[in-house]
């Protein structure tokens, strides 16, 4: 059986000459869907796949060698995830559990050696639990070089870095559809500044993808102040495509709140297909010497106050004796 695998394994796989890649790469090597035999006028640059519980997905993955010397590879399936700081989009490392697509995703060549200037075509298989869940399984098929080519020093220990590249792959399975976006946190902290230096504050929220298809959500923040002043808000914002049931959390910097002021700041999150969430959130800022300053002022006031009344009291006049 081991003998037919490989025989296999040399059958489908087929060296051609590299062409330029059309999508993920790192300038050594590239990872792109195969080209179908009747290519359309748009190159494929993903993996866009439907399937039903159950069913088997037959597919192709070119792993593409831009260098000068021969390369040799480690296939493998992965899932895909969003990290939680600004929520980009990511691949599982090979030593990572993969319990979605990643899982559902073999290939009877599982390490590739590519000379220099070719291309590998290498198959692959996507078997659909019976028990799938409908809606979107995002992951990519993987080329990661065989041997580590650097090292980084990571809390006083040397760390071998092997890199990867990887073809993303949405897979839709059948059933219901249901897109979803929420806003699950907003965080306000200002500083109690020091007059006469204005406020300044952070801006933290949290988009989540709560739906069962991925998304590339959009986020429009916005803060206003007493009598609707502007204030300015910069900083990170959703720029990555969101795989169901990830979220991120992004940051933002305030400029030029009052150092006494009422904060109104709302954050809209909208994607494709009318998707939309919203979250609002509202503080009070004020200034520990500003309320200092009040209350020497308003004592002042009150001693003045004070004094001209006590000026305007009739007070009875001193009584000359008579000789």
């Amino acid at each position: 059986m081991r003998i037919a695998a490989a025989a296999l394994a040399l059958a489908t796989l087929f060296l051609i000459p590299a062409t330029p890649a059309q999508a993920t790469g790192n300038g050594e090597w590239a990872v792109t869907p195969t080209p179908a035999k009747n290519p359309g006028p748009t190159p494929r640059l993903y993996f866009f796949l439907d399937a039903s519980p159950g069913q088997t997905v037959k597919e192709s993955v070119r792993v593409t060698n831009l260098g000068k010397d021969p390369k040799s590879f480690v296939v493998y399936g992965a899932d895909a995830y969003n990290t939680v700081k600004d929520g980009g989009f990511a691949l599982r490392t090979k030593d990572r559990a993969q319990v979605d697509l990643g899982a559902w995703v073999s290939s009877v060549v599982g390490n590739v050696t590519v000379p220099a200037g070719a291309s590998a075509d290498i198959p692959f298989t996507i078997t659909v639990p019976t028990q799938a869940t409908p809606g979107d399984h995002v992951g990519g098929v993987v080329a990661m070089e065989s041997e580590a080519s650097s090292t980084a020093e990571a809390g006083g220990a040397t760390v071998r870095i092997q890199r990867a590249v990887g073809a993303r792959v949405y897979l839709r399975v059948a059933g219901t559809v249901v897109p979803g976006l929420s806003v699950s946190n907003l965080e306000v902290d200002i500083d109690s500044p020091l007059l006469p230096v204005p406020a300044r504050g952070d801006f933290t929220y949290t988009v989540a993808n709560i739906g069962n298809v991925h998304l590339m959500p959009e986020a429009t923040v916005r803060a206003t102040g007493l009598f609707g002043h502007r204030i300015e808000v910069t900083g990170s914002a959703p720029s990555s495509d969101m795989v169901p049931g990830a979220e991120g959390q992004f940051s933002m910097r305030a400029e030029g709140v009052w150092p006494f002021d009422v904060v109104t700041t709302s954050v809209v999150v909208k994607a494709d297909g009318g998707v939309y969430a919203r979250k609002s959130a509202r503080s009070f800022v004020w200034s520990w010497t500003g309320v200092a300053l009040i209350v020497l002022l308003a004592g002042g006031i009150w001693w003045s106050a004070r004094r001209r009344l006590r000026g305007r009291e009739a007070r009875p006049r001193g009584l000359v004796a008579a000789g």
